[in-house]
C-alpha cells in the first residue's frame, strides 16, 4: 500500500499545537507570578490557613468602599481618635461626598495603600483629602495585619516588607487576637464609626474621670518608652502619598487633632512639646515641596471644644467631632475646592 503523503503534515501540525500549548502555559505561569509580585505575595512565605485571617478594620473599611455605588470625593484619614467624623456632616458643610477612612492605629502607611487601592478600582478618581494627625503619628510600628492579609492592600507594598510582616501573623488558633473590639463596632456605609466599646463603657458607668485618669497613665508610660517621633519608613509613605496627590491636582489638609486639655496639660513637660514641635517643623518643611495646609487644632480652645464630649483623653464624641470639621472648612476652604 502507498504511504500517505499527509501525514508527515499532521504531525508537523500537531507538533506544532503542542508547542503553542506549551508556550501559553509558560505565558500563564508567568502572568501568575507577576501577579503575586504585584500583590506583595511571596513564593517562600505560606498564606495563613482560612480559618487565621485576623478580623481587622482594614478589610471592613475595604469592603465598605468598595460597595459604595458612587466614589467618595473626600477621604478622611487617621487613627482611632478620628473615626468619628461623620463625611455626612462634612458633606453638607462642603457638598462632597466623603468617606472615613481613620483606623485604629492608622498609618501613613494605610492612606498609600487606600489611596491607590481607589485609585485601582476607581479610575479617574482624584479625591480630595483631611487628614487627621498627632504627635505620635509617625513613630515606628509594624504594618498593620489588615495590610499584610488584604491582597487589595498588600499589593502596593515591596514584597520583602510583605513577607518579613507575614512571620508575624498567627500560625495557630492559640495565637489568634480575640477581636473583640471590632465584634463591638458598628459602622455606618460611609465608613463613620457610629458605636464602639468606648459608648458600651460609658453607658456602663465609666466616667470621663476615670478615663482621663487612665489615658494620663498610659500616655506617661508611653513618653517614658516611645520610639522617634519621625520613622523612616512612616515618613517615607507619607511622602509618597502626598507627591501622589500634589500629582493628581489636590490639596490636603493635614490636621493636629485636639486631645482633652487636662491629658494636654500633663504630658506637655513629658515629652509632647518636643515632639509636637519636631513633628509641625517636619510638615513645614515638607511644604516646600508639596502642596497642602497643616492646622494646628492640638488646644481644644481652637475649636471651641466641650471638654466633657469626649471618651478618655485622646478620643473625641461625635458632637466635638462636628466642632473639628467646622474649623477645618472655615480655615481651610480650598482644601475642598
Amino acid at each position: 500500500m502507498a504511504s500517505d503523503p499527509r501525514i508527515p503534515l499532521r504531525r508537523l501540525v500537531l507538533a506544532a499545537l503542542a508547542l503553542v500549548a506549551v508556550l501559553v502555559a509558560a505565558l500563564w505561569v508567568a502572568l501568575a507570578q507577576g501577579d503575586a509580585r504585584h500583590a506583595g505575595a511571596s513564593a517562600d512565605v505560606p498564606e495563613p490557613a482560612a480559618d487565621l485571617i485576623v478580623p481587622n478594620d482594614r478589610t471592613v473599611k475595604a469592603d465598605l468602599l468598595d460597595r459604595l455605588e458612587q466614589p467618595p470625593q473626600v477621604l478622611i484619614f487617621g487613627g482611632s481618635r478620628a473615626t468619628r467624623f461623620a463625611p455626612a456632616y462634612l458633606e453638607k458643610l462642603t457638598g462632597l461626598r466623603g468617606f472615613n477612612l481613620a483606623l485604629q492605629n492608622g498609618r501613613p502607611e494605610d492612606a498609600w495603600a487606600f489611596l491607590n487601592h481607589l485609585r485601582t478600582t476607581r479610575p479617574g478618581i482624584r479625591p480630595h483629602v483631611v487628614w487627621f494627625i498627632h504627635v505620635e503619628a509617625f513613630r515606628k510600628q509594624g504594618l498593620s495585619v489588615g495590610l499584610v492579609q488584604d491582597a487589595r492592600l498588600s499589593r502596593y507594598f515591596p514584597d520583602d516588607l510583605i513577607a518579613a510582616e507575614r512571620q508575624k501573623l498567627p500560625r495557630t488558633k492559640a495565637q489568634m487576637p480575640a477581636g473583640r473590639d471590632l465584634a463591638l463596632t458598628t459602622y455606618g456605609p460611609d465608613g463613620v464609626v457610629l458605636r464602639n466599646r468606648y459608648d458600651i463603657r460609658a453607658e456602663d458607668g465609666y466616667t470621663l474621670d476615670r478615663a482621663l485618669a487612665w489615658s494620663i497613665d498610659r500616655a506617661t508610660e508611653r513618653y517614658a518608652t516611645t520610639t522617634p517621633a519621625l520613622d523612616p519608613r512612616s515618613t517615607e509613605y507619607f511622602e509618597k502619598s502626598l507627591d501622589l496627590l500634589d500629582r493628581l491636582g489636590r490639596t490636603p489638609v493635614i490636621v493636629f487633632m485636639p486631645i482633652h486639655p487636662a491629658l494636654l496639660d500633663a504630658v506637655r513637660p513629658l515629652g509632647w512639646e518636643e515632639r509636637h514641635r519636631e513633628v509641625l517643623a517636619y510638615l513645614h518643611s515638607l511644604q516646600q515641596k508639596y502642596d497642602f495646609i497643616v492646622l494646628d487644632l492640638s488646644e481644644l480652645a481652637s475649636v471651641r471644644g466641650d471638654p466633657d464630649a469626649f471618651y478618655d483623653g485622646f478620643h473625641m464624641t461625635a458632637s466635638n467631632a462636628r466642632r473639628v470639621l467646622d474649623t477645618v472648612v472655615t480655615e481651610a476652604p480650598q482644601a475642598f475646592e
